[in-house]
């Protein structure tokens, strides 16, 4: 299990852009640094860390699918960010990206801002990979 955070802690900490540069990173870039790593390259739920993982990590691609396909984005970035609630799956396994996110900044409306639109981005690259099949 601390190989896992491990591989976690790295992924969030090269999950691109300091608050500080202002640096703005694309949803496909923040994926590839901060899910990839369990959800897999292709976000079908086979990343490296995911066999060492209790839970199956989901498929992100079928998200919609799973939905009746319609991509519910308030839930989704609800999920990524940390607000959402989620005791039917049993205890959260994703990191709190929101917080992740946000950086080591204080609490301030610009940091806020800049984790917000990162997750809004992530959204919407997850928004693109779905797939009806």
């Amino acid at each position: 299990m601390l190989a896992v955070a491990a591989v976690v802690a790295s992924c969030a900490a090269g999950a691109g852009g300091s608050p500080a540069t202002g640096r703005s990173d694309t949803g496909q870039h923040t994926y590839r640094g901060s899910c990839a790593a369990c959800h897999g390259a292709d976000a079908h739920g086979s990343g490296p860390v995911s066999p060492f993982l209790n839970v199956k990590v989901p498929d992100l691609t079928r998200i919609a699918a799973r939905r009746g396909g319609a991509f519910p984005d308030l839930e989704i970035f609800r999920i990524i960010d940390g607000q959402a609630e989620l005791q039917s799956h049993g205890p959260r396994h994703m990191p709190v990206w929101g917080y992740e996110f946000f950086g080591d900044d204080a609490d301030d409306e610009l940091a806020h801002r800049r984790a917000t639109e990162r997750i809004d981005r992530l959204v919407a690259y997850l928004r693109s990979i779905q797939r009806a099949d």
